[in-house]
């Protein structure tokens, strides 16, 4: 009985694999669709903001840029992305300047590939300071002390580190790296795109690598195979491989220090981040590792429902926070055949 169980189960993900290759569905992260970063008429839309908030470290008011998802009620709790720029740029560098961030959100939303969420789009150099790497370098404790506070005083969002994210382009790539691998506290999802020259050193980066394993949740880098500052997130990749640190590392084919690349990794960050927590609904942690449909019970639903998600199949449809059974970092078919061998009774426990 029990083996015919075991063969039941195992031509359920088979397939679903079968289903994977049908579609030409990809792990991420991948290169996305034809028009995944343009205007679709025919779905709903987010609000895209100006505001001003107070910083004690120009002591001045300062702008930055919103988006707020389809349909944001001040009766739910968002999760934030706050989304930086690259040299001689600001606030207006993700929407209006190139960035296409608002299209891309909604467009992923409308899919169901992710949940809403909110963007911060920064302005995350000091401008009074004329020197480059200082004026980013600066911008630091702005982003602590004075942005997050004022999103979290008067935006409907979590406050907890699980569903807080940083990513950005070029220098604010480099700024992703530096604020989010030194603030993991703040920032267990880091999305570095093409990070440039102000990228720290990895001794600086990874000064705990116990603690860096523990709490970090996606660390994804990206760089086009045509772009000269490929040494820096290469620096960073190497380091993450000898020090078995999990990372992704997104390369776009015949790409520059351009908008091709930044814009497709934001597309694959956000769903990467969302698979890894950052959108759970439920909070940190989980109650019970391998129980993604929060149900009480680990059974073949479990399993099937992360076999969906890894084919392209309600991609956001369960708990990411207790599908990881095998703590590689990353959610995918290994971790649903644990948790298909857990119910037949093959292994006792989950390997972490």
């Amino acid at each position: 009985m029990k083996f015919k169980t075991i063969r039941h189960v195992f031509f359920i993900l088979a397939g679903l694999l079968t289903i994977q290759v049908y579609l030409g569905a990809q792990t991420l992260p991948a290169t996305p669709p034809s028009g995944y970063d343009q205007y679709q008429s025919n779905i709903a839309h987010g609000q895209v903001n100006y505001f001003d908030y107070q910083s004690t470290v120009t002591n001045s008011m300062r702008r930055a840029k919103i988006y707020l998802p389809p349909g944001y009620s001040t009766s739910k709790k968002y999760s934030v992305l706050y989304l930086l720029h690259g040299a001689g740029g600001d606030e207006d560098n993700w929407t209006i300047d190139g960035g296409n961030a608002n299209n891309i959100a909604d467009n992923l939303i409308a899919s169901g590939k992710i949940k809403p969420s909110i963007i911060v789009m920064t302005h995350n150099n000091i401008e009074s300071i004329s020197d480059l790497f200082p004026s980013f370098e600066s911008w630091t404790p702005d982003l602590i002390d004075c942005l997050i506070p004022y999103i979290e005083s008067n935006y409907s969002v979590y406050t907890d580190s699980a569903h807080r994210a940083i990513a950005g382009l070029s220098m604010g790539g480099g700024q992703s790296l530096n604020i989010g691998l030194t603030h993991l506290d703040l920032f267990p999802y880091i999305g570095p795109f093409s990070s440039a020259p102000n990228t720290k050193s990895n001794s600086i980066l990874f000064p705990d690598l116990s603690y860096t394993r523990q709490q970090l949740k996606l660390l994804l880098l990206s760089i086009g195979t045509n772009d000269s500052l490929r040494t820096y997130n290469d620096r960073v990749a190497d380091f993450c491989n000898s020090n078995n640190i999990p990372y992704d590392y997104f390369i776009v084919q015949g790409a520059g220090h351009d908008w091709n690349v930044w814009k497709s990794s934001l597309w694959n960050f956000l769903q990467m981040a969302g698979n890894a927590g950052f959108t759970d609904e439920n909070g940190p942690g989980c109650s019970m590792m391998g129980d993604v449909n929060g149900n009480g019970d680990i059974d073949i639903i479990d399993a099937l429902l992360i076999s969906q998600a890894y084919v392209g199949l309600n991609p956001s449809n369960y708990d990411a926070a207790c599908a990881d059974v095998n703590c590689s970092g990353s959610v995918d078919i290994i971790d649903a055949l644990l948790i298909s061998q857990l119910y037949v009774g093959l292994i006792a426990n989950f390997p972490c």
